[in-house]
């Protein structure tokens, strides 16, 4: 019986040559082998950049914060952020029922305590503190605008609870209805949240040097507030 001719084909550009019959498979699987074995990729030049690490995130974040954006040191900013205080400890006399039914708002405010009893324990002290602000910051025209603009509208928001003031404990007393106690507490909670809320509001803005503009004095302290 004769013997099987396997027949080749050529099978790609480098010269490799495959049996169709199973009889020289194994010397071209070698071959292809050795080839493939052989073949070595080239070194790649770029380097990949090394990632940036996780950790150094946060810290990049806290410094874009505080970053010099109205050209104020931080100095500047304290001593802007300082008499949002003042409608503040004004503001926390009516936080008495907000703090009765949540009592965690109490905790919150409780770092504050000692300076409102400081604040509170001299009758002319409000007084005396609202002048100082009024005519050591804000008419004090070697202090930069960002620092009297700020503390102007801190004067202004402190005006602003004069009237509820009066009207709350000398014309509107504690009613007997319920319908009427309702109303005079939602009245105590809305002026402390929304005078804890724009104090918040500014002191944070002033701390990484933002300009705030608080609702209903921002356009009067632009208006006292001049550049000269």
């Amino acid at each position: 019986m004769a013997a099987l001719q396997p027949s080749t084909l050529s099978c790609s550009a480098s010269g490799l040559h495959r049996a169709t019959w199973g009889v020289g498979l194994g010397p071209c699987r070698i071959h292809v082998k050795q080839q493939v074995l052989g073949r070595r990729a080239a070194p790649s030049l770029d380097t990949a950049a090394p990632a940036e690490s996780t950790s150094t995130r946060p810290v990049v974040v806290a410094r874009s914060l505080f970053d010099n954006k109205n050209g104020d040191d931080f100095g500047d900013r304290i001593i802007a952020a300082l008499p949002f205080l003042l409608p503040l400890l004004d503001g926390l006399p009516y936080a008495k029922f907000i703090m009765i039914q949540y009592p965690f708002v109490a905790r919150a405010f409780a770092p504050v305590a000692p300076l409102m009893y400081i604040y509170h324990a001299f009758p002319f002290a409000p007084f005396l503190v609202f002048l100082a602000i009024y005519n050591g910051i804000v008419n004090n025209t070697s202090l930069p605008r960002f620092v009297r603009y700020h503390a102007m509208q801190a004067v202004l928001l402190d005006v602003l609870l004069i009237i509820p003031q009066v009207i709350l404990n000398d014309v509107w007393k504690a009613p007997s209805d319920e319908l009427g106690l309702q109303a005079y507490i939602l009245a105590y909670n809305t002026l402390f949240l929304f005078t804890a809320v724009c104090s918040a509001y500014g002191m944070g803005s002033c701390l990484v040097g933002l300009t705030a503009r608080l609702p209903l004095v921002a356009e009067a302290a632009d208006y006292q507030v001049r550049d000269f």
